[in-house]
């Protein structure tokens, strides 16, 4: 593998995959950034944000960033831990008493008595044992969908309380299952602060960021208008006056500019400018591999492509994110990397051996797997080979 040195880059490179991506109307709009350092190298808004009234896209437009989300709510409960709120080992149970004895799904569909609590830890790295309603078609998934527990007229409360009356798909600790736990973890920051998770996450994070377009009820007149198909997915937020759920897991709407200084914070140690959001403690353990040994995976984890985090793509879970354990050849990921996409097309890495950060907001649902191979080649490929120089890796 390589790292990147200098700050040079091939702007042509990234262009060309954007006008295909837009020729062939696998994109329609979005922007994008590539920042090395405190050095811009590229940056580039193309296409439309409304295709209906060809209302040109502009850098302050606001996306629903979709997962996008979890490493900010993630952050905010890494905060209120600082505070001594709870601790990584805390039962769930403390705030939700229907988790003192859940139903677990055992072999050939019977149920299995619980080994373990689940702990907050379980929340951030998805090792809890909830799932997506919408991840699959056996009888659990069913249960979500009847039970209406992905529903934005719910409040976080009710999200909860549904929620603890579905079993458990798998044992506390034993398989990562992409789903619900970090919308739960957003239930627990409202229960152990007596506030809502907008206002949390706004007193913790966005607002000592000063991320002023980033939240869950934007602007409905700056936002970028969904294509159908997003819509299509059915767990978009609806911005209307019924909603009243704010998902932890994938509700909060930011721009390009406000998740930057996010993305920031996570590579500074903590700190932009003045403002120091999480020790640096604290940010190296979000950064850690925390899967136990003998982790196994649930059928899901294929379907999210190449950030699966999985041994075979050089990948772990930390606090909220993914984190690369070893280089990858193709497509490019380096040691010490962390990340976590949206599925509404939103896109962002850090790459500390590099000083480098990308984002990437877009809605391109249906593409989005092929887009972040396709996005990390283009951008790995623009820094030129000439600023480059072989390093030794421990793989």
């Amino acid at each position: 593998m390589m790292t990147v040195e200098g700050s040079q880059i091939n702007s042509q490179i990234i262009d060309r995959w954007i006008n295909e991506e837009l020729l062939n109307r696998r994109l329609s709009g979005g922007v994008i950034e590539v920042i090395k350092g405190d050095k811009t190298l590229y940056q580039r808004t193309f296409g439309t944000k409304d295709e209906d009234q060809k209302i040109e896209m502009t850098r302050d437009t606001i996306f629903w960033i979709a997962s996008m989300t979890k490493p900010i709510v993630s952050a905010t409960a890494l905060a209120l831990l600082e505070q001594g709120k709870f601790g990584l080992e805390t039962s769930i149970a403390k705030y939700i008493p229907a988790y003192k004895n859940p139903v677990v799904l055992g072999s050939a569909g019977k149920f299995a008595k619980l080994k373990r609590d689940v702990t907050v830890l379980d929340l951030f790295r998805h090792t809890s044992g909830l799932t997506y309603g919408f991840s699959g078609e056996e009888d659990i998934h069913k249960l979500y969908d009847e039970t209406s527990v992905y529903d934005f007229s719910n409040s976080n409360a009710e999200m909860a309380e549904k929620l603890s009356k579905i079993p458990l798909r798998n044992q506390p600790g034993e398989v990562f299952e992409y789903g619900m736990s970090t919308d739960l973890l957003g239930f627990i920051i409202e229960c152990v602060t007596d506030q809502s998770l907008d206002e949390v996450v706004r007193q913790l994070i966005t607002g000592p960021l000063e991320m002023s377009s980033t939240g869950f009820s934007p602007d409905i007149n700056t936002v970028a208008k969904a294509p159908p198909h997003i819509n299509d997915i059915g767990i978009k937020p609806p911005l209307g006056p019924d909603q009243k759920w704010h998902s932890g897991g994938g509700g909060l709407w930011s721009t390009l500019p406000d998740y930057k200084i996010f993305a920031k914070m996570l590579k500074n140690n903590g700190a932009v400018g003045k403002a120091k959001i999480l020790r640096t403690e604290t940010i190296s353990l979000l950064r850690q591999n925390h899967f136990p040994k003998g982790i196994r995976f649930g059928p899901y984890t294929s379907s999210l492509g190449i950030t699966a985090p999985t041994q075979e793509r050089g990948l772990g879970f930390g606090l909220g994110i993914a984190v690369r354990e070893h280089d990858q050849i193709t497509p490019p990921g380096f040691k010490g990397e962390f990340f976590w996409p949206g599925v509404s097309g939103t896109n962002f890495w850090v790459d500390p051996l590099n000083d480098l950060i990308v984002i990437f907001m877009t809605y391109a649902p249906e593409h989005r797997g092929q887009h972040r191979i396709d996005l990390r080649n283009a951008v790995y490929a623009a820094l030129s080979e000439e600023n480059c120089r072989e390093v030794t890796t421990d793989e």
